[in-house]
């Protein structure tokens, strides 16, 4: 992301404003990874993606309450729309999910609509990929400090251990998410936001649920009943419906 930044003469050049992306990124994505691996862990890959992009209608609820920035009917009506599709995934009437993973599915959602909130106030009419970077980095300094409190942590032997992947068949994962889940994914979102602008790419990168629950099925193994697919259209519907409503 570096080089990305500095092949398109991106470098931050303000050093407060990246501070604000830096700390922006180990308080909000620091937070909201950690509470997306841990819904992915209980609730598999598919309903995980359900559960982030309830995030619109939080978006909407905190400016109502904290922003006042009043909602008409029709924006009332779809955070009611993903709350009923939200209720559908978890498919009361079938196999029921472990209600820690539905906390922290809901938890996932709600802390990236906060981050999107507080990132748009703090880093407005600055360089989308500038933040960016400085997001990813904050969001580093939190894993790395955690995956050190993990090593400092002495077990019971009293041989402290680097929890560090160390063979190839591990690494190329971390690879994979690294590059064509993280740094592709930032540049191109922000790429098309030039070209087609903002709202219109914010509307088209809901279209991840929909990849995420296809692929989940396709290399995972995972299944949705017919009411959590159900829900999970009702949530999409719902997401780009409240993109237009005035």
């Amino acid at each position: 992301l570096a080089l990305i930044l500095w092949l398109a003469r991106a470098l931050p050049r303000d050093p407060k404003t990246f501070g604000k992306a830096v700390l922006l990124g180990m308080v909000g994505i620091g937070i909201e990874a950690s509470l997306y691996f841990l819904t992915l862990e209980v609730v598999g890959a598919g309903l995980t993606g359900v559960f982030l992009y309830l995030y619109p209608a939080f978006v909407a609820l905190l400016s109502h309450f904290f922003l006042h920035q009043k909602l008409s009917w029709g924006k009332w009506a779809c955070v009611g729309l993903s709350l009923v599709g939200c209720l559908l995934t978890v498919d009361p009437f079938g196999q029921p999910l472990p209600a820690i993973g539905i906390v922290w599915g809901i938890c996932t959602g709600l802390w990236y609509g906060i981050y999107l909130m507080v990132g748009d106030r703090m880093t407005k009419d600055q360089n989308p990929l500038t933040v960016s970077s400085g997001v990813v980095l904050g969001a580093t300094i939190v894993f790395g400090a955690l995956m050190w409190s993990d090593w400092m942590r002495t077990p019971s032997d009293g041989v402290a251990t680097w929890n560090f992947p160390h063979s190839g068949v591990t690494w190329m994962p971390i690879l994979g998410l690294t590059l064509l889940a993280s740094v592709l994914p930032f540049t191109t979102l922000y790429a098309g936001m030039k070209r087609v602008g903002a709202a219109q790419a914010s509307v088209l990168s809901t279209l991840e649920l929909v990849f995420t629950i296809i692929l989940a099925a396709l290399f995972l193994g995972e299944s949705l009943s017919q009411i959590q697919i159900a829900g999970s259209i009702v949530v999409l519907v719902s997401v780009l419906t409240i993109q237009h409503v005035k």
